[in-house]
């Protein structure tokens, strides 16, 4: 199998602006789209795999995938998003829009199960489910020493890795932060990553000051390579409280050191979070439950322990890399048959 990637989005955007609409983004696009054309008429590929999110990202990626029909090329379509954002809670226009891209492919490749629905609604839509997936070998240090349970003492600490912003349950954290420190929990949080959207990041640190909780909770920018290794070897409970999702691989990333999770019940994560098992999930947008998720797992050091092997035993069975390469090529198949 002779495999080619092209690169269909700009890697010089700040994050905050990434998919939105706006004249520089639509002319990366443009440049995004001539890139992919001038690649699918030099290598004419039996299957062209794009990957695609909401927004902007969306409407070029469908552009793609018609070039890609036109030069007899069959596509997959693999949204690296939530089924709701990208479709349910979209205006009938759009869902409209959504569906005549949909028809054009030969299957979607859905990070989680929430998007099996999508056959009921576009008839004769192929879903191949492929969950995301991680080399584990670079996590078993920190999954060593949380199996270990080894610990420096002080503060347990929180770790949330990814965007920042409301949609994002950031400011359900900082609320749920608030809580705990009424019920003289020693916890900090750690917040890493950059803002959602322009002008969030210094609504939470506003928002973090107003509720004088600059000592327990600590802002970061995003963190690669050894730093990210680190916020996850010294962390203790790791928090995902989005309001939305697809497949987040910062908590598989989580789940590979070993860490309990405590997540909210949206989009692909009751996929990967088993309530009870490796963690603890709570309705989007209800900082007490997640602040009862926490302090429930702050007072339990076997029960961090517990989920926590847990979420490394899941890890280590479903979401290794080198399991899904096959996986992948039976897709490939099944597109061409």
């Amino acid at each position: 199998m002779n495999l080619r990637f092209v690169r269909t989005s700009s890697q010089k955007r700040a994050l905050s602006r990434t998919g939105s609409f706006t004249i520089s983004n639509f002319l990366a696009a443009v440049q995004d789209c001539v890139r992919f054309a001038f690649a699918a008429i030099a290598h004419r590929p039996h299957v062209s795999h794009i990957t695609t999110a909401f927004g902007l990202s969306f409407v070029k990626n469908s552009v793609c995938v018609a070039v890609a029909r036109l030069l007899g090329s069959r596509v997959l379509l693999h949204p690296h998003c939530s089924y709701s954002v990208l479709y349910t809670e979209r205006s009938r226009l759009w869902q409209s829009y959504f569906r005549q891209v949909i028809r054009l492919t030969q299957g979607v490749v859905a990070l989680s199960r929430e998007w099996c629905s999508l056959g009921s609604i576009i008839s004769g839509c192929q879903v191949f489910e492929l969950p995301n997936a991680l080399n584990l070998t670079q996590y078993r240090d920190a999954a060593i020493r949380h199996m270990a349970a080894e610990r420096n003492g002080g503060a347990l600490r929180v770790l949330y890795l990814g965007y920042l912003g409301r949609a994002k349950g950031s400011f359900d954290l900082i609320e749920a932060a608030a809580e705990l420190r009424l019920k003289s929990v020693d916890v900090s949080i750690d917040l890493v990553g950059d803002e959602l959207t322009p002008g969030e990041l210094e609504s939470i640190k506003e928002r973090i000051q107003a509720l004088g909780l600059s000592e327990s909770v600590r802002v970061h920018s995003f963190a690669v390579g050894s730093a990210k290794a680190c916020f996850l070897r010294e962390a203790d409970i790791f928090a995902y409280p989005s309001h939305h999702e697809g497949m987040p691989m910062a908590v598989l990333e989580a789940m590979a050191c070993a860490l309990p999770i405590v997540a909210t019940s949206v989009g692909g994560l009751p996929d990967i979070v088993h309530q009870g098992i490796n963690g603890l999930l709570v309705p989007a947008g209800r900082p007490a439950e997640i602040a009862s998720a926490l302090y429930n797992l702050c007072l339990d050091g076997d029960l961090r322990s517990t989920m926590g092997r847990n979420a490394y035993q899941i890890a280590r069975e479903k979401y290794d890399i080198e399991n899904r390469v096959e996986q992948l090529v039976e897709i490939y198949h099944a597109a061409v048959a």
